[in-house]
């Protein structure tokens, strides 16, 4: 008598969720059942589109919407970039640039392409949980650097990790905001060579920055794969496009899998990325914005005892200490949501080791919302801690 097989997940599905998006998911329902929510879980930038954009999709013909493109990418839109990074003397070529489904797409692309199975590969924590968690799922296995302070992240730690296949580094950082400067970001890029270890740098949160300068790593040499997006900077994240710069030699196998996973990205988002890099100037005002923001978030938080937290140097966020208070940072996420209607996301979302006495506040919306959001959670911060 034949049995009927059990068809089960694979074992690489079962990576770890990517808490934040569950935060959301649980703020969405309060609000259906009529609950107002402050939703200062999320890094999604204003809602903002320069003049210029809403022009072109006004002019757009859609019964004869722009198909298939070449699997890296319209070679307007790379040519563009090559010109933005030239601006910032920094020279690329087109042929090396990817355009990609979003960083998330660049960073499959990326480790599918640098890394077989079993590789090492290190990254500072707190980090993006998608690294870690895309990584396990293509059974590459993740070394997570911690630093003594769990609030920052100490570059000099790598020189205990010399046998690794590869390294993540994101400057500015998410969750915490920091950004580090020129000689630690050249310190990276040598000891990387040196050790023939494979490079990766997240820059999606370069052009938010605030007093402290960014640098690319490849202004330090070409070894290096540079990921960045135009979801932050350029408010663009529903149209979900990156993009990749990678070392010459890696460009045809980096095109066979783009081929193959992808076929290529959205036609009429690349269109508008090309407009989006003559608008520099405005983005830069809505950063403006956000410093405002920062300013707002870090003197009301630090009239609270919840006053130990990141300056945020750069990105969107601060990385909150509140290990006077619990030791289970998802737990204490939901009661906020629940009794104060403000949702914020949880440190183990970020830092397996020390992420449950962390949170993490994201003041990437509207200055007005924003304030309403911090009377809140202050308001209830101060009623019980």
């Amino acid at each position: 008598m034949n049995t009927k097989k059990d068809f089960l997940p694979s074992k690489r599905s079962l990576i770890e969720k990517f808490l934040v998006m569950d935060v959301l998911n649980e703020a969405s329902n309060l609000e259906h059942s009529g609950k107002e929510i402050f939703h200062l879980e999320l890094g999604e930038p204003i809602n903002f589109i320069p003049k210029k954009l809403t022009e072109r999709l006004n002019q757009f013909n859609f019964s004869k919407i722009p198909g298939y493109t070449p699997s890296n990418g319209m070679r307007e839109l790379r040519e563009k970039l090559e010109t933005y990074y030239l601006k910032k003397n920094i020279k690329v070529n087109a042929d090396d640039i990817f355009i990609t489904v979003g960083s998330s797409g660049a960073f499959l692309l990326t480790f599918l392409t640098c890394f077989d199975p079993g590789n090492r590969v290190a990254i500072f924590s707190p980090t993006y949980p998608a690294y870690k968690n895309i990584l396990s799922s293509v059974n590459i296995e993740v070394i997570e650097i911690h630093s003594k302070n769990k609030l920052f992240i100490d570059l000099d730690e790598i020189k205990n990790f010399k046998k690794i296949d590869g390294l993540i580094i994101s400057s500015p950082n998410n969750p915490n905001g920091q950004i580090f400067d020129e000689k630690e970001l050249k310190f990276i890029y040598e000891f990387c060579l040196k050790n023939n270890i494979r490079l990766i740098s997240d820059e999606i949160y370069h052009g938010i920055s605030f007093d402290k300068q960014t640098f690319s790593m490849r202004e330090f040499g070409r070894e290096v794969v540079v990921i960045n997006s135009f979801s932050k900077f350029f408010c663009m994240p529903g149209w979900r496009l990156g993009w990749v710069i990678v070392p010459k030699k890696l460009v045809e196998n980096f095109l066979r899998l783009s081929q193959n996973l992808f076929i290529s990205c959205g036609s009429i988002a690349q269109k508008l990325a090309i407009d989006s890099l003559d608008c520099v100037e405005e983005y830069k005002k809505i950063t403006e914005i956000y410093k405002k923001n920062k300013d707002l978030v870090l003197d009301m938080l630090g009239k609270t005892s919840w006053n130990r937290f990141t300056r945020a140097d750069g990105s969107f966020y601060t990385y909150i200490d509140i290990s006077k208070y619990t030791t289970d940072s998802k737990k204490l996420v939901k009661k906020v949501l629940n009794e104060c209607g403000v949702a914020l996301t949880p440190g183990i979302d970020f830092d397996a080791k020390n992420g449950n006495s962390t949170l993490r506040l994201s003041f990437s919306s509207n200055h007005d919302y924003l304030t309403n959001g911090m009377k809140k959670l202050t308001k209830w911060i101060n009623q019980n801690y």
